[in-house]
């Protein structure tokens, strides 16, 4: 394997594309965090921090494969304490986005359930898919693969997250 060296750049200059593509759906990626934590009155760390993102990403993965998550779901994921996340679990909590329960099986742990609110945060996440996948030059069926599911439920998610709310 030829080794890449910093002193000579044309090595890099097959980068130049992607390291382009990853910046235009990172701005993206941003621009529409920034615009619903504007209109959804979200602390600005909660946007400009990728550890809060992963939160999110691991929330929404909990909630469709078991319905609820728990602080233990996702502590671990990220550097973040627990103090910080129980900060911001609260305040989702606070906007509506979840609803906080005991659990039946143990009181002590609290579990979250996702309120029809909180499907905003995955409609923002398919629109990014929608564009990143634009961005990429795949289609809507190489998607749908890398996704394991059918295409057409793909464009149905898709359709559905068109108008982010």
């Amino acid at each position: 394997m030829k080794k890449i060296s910093f002193k000579n750049s044309d090595n890099f200059k097959d980068l130049e594309s992607f390291t382009k593509l990853i910046l235009a759906f990172n701005k993206r990626k941003y621009a529409l965090f920034k615009e619903v934590a504007k209109r959804e009155s979200w602390d600005q760390i909660y946007v400009n921090d990728i550890r809060y993102d992963l939160i999110r990403m691991a929330i929404m993965e909990f909630h469709i494969s078991k319905g609820f998550f728990t602080i233990g779901d996702i502590t671990g994921i990220t550097d973040l304490n627990v103090r910080s996340i129980e900060r911001f679990l609260k305040k989702l909590v606070v906007a509506g986005y979840f609803e906080k329960r005991s659990s039946k099986k143990d009181k002590r742990v609290v579990e979250y359930f996702a309120t029809d609110k909180s499907l905003l945060m995955l409609k923002i996440y398919l629109n990014l898919l929608k564009e990143g996948a634009g961005l990429f030059n795949v289609s809507s069926e190489e998607t749908a693969n890398l996704g394991n599911m059918p295409a057409e439920d793909l464009k149905k998610y898709l359709d559905w997250s068109e108008e982010i709310n």
